[in-house]
């Protein structure tokens, strides 16, 4: 009884570290990267007001029942690269007005999702033993 006490603080632990970092993202973003904020950046201020809440919800969920606690974090960095990438690559002006395309909301789901999917099969095919034993979060 004892050890699944434990396990659900470690899982309670890494929930909040999660639930963190989405909040640093949010507040970021409404201080400095919002539309009307000085440093308007498309990509970061789209997912935080279209996706952040569902993502982060479903993330710490996903740590919370036990599993993918690996995938959390490595989602996470899906997230932030995903805002990165669809930053820089994302992109497209054309010469013709009124057309002004930006794609960086694709190049960011892309990317999330291929991290969400890495993060899977990175946790099953390792079983999260390495990441356990750095971070004490397993059941060793």
């Amino acid at each position: 009884m004892n050890n699944r006490g434990e396990d659900m603080k470690k899982r309670l632990l890494v929930a909040i570290i999660i639930m963190g970092l989405y909040g640093i993202i949010y507040l970021l973003n409404s201080q400095f990267f919002d539309i009307y904020e000085p440093y308007y950046i498309y990509t970061v201020s789209w997912t935080t007001r279209q996706v952040l809440p569902i993502v982060a919800f479903i993330t710490v969920l996903m740590t919370l029942l036990g599993k993918w606690r690996l995938t959390s974090f490595i989602s996470f960095a899906g997230y932030i690269s995903g805002i990165v990438f669809g930053e820089l690559f994302g992109e497209f002006e054309s010469d013709v007005p009124p057309q002004y395309l930006h794609y960086g909301w694709a190049i960011w789901g892309c990317v999330f999702i291929l991290s969400v999917i890495a993060g899977i099969i990175i946790e099953k095919r390792y079983k999260c033993r390495y990441f356990e034993y750095i971070f004490k979060i397993g059941n060793n």
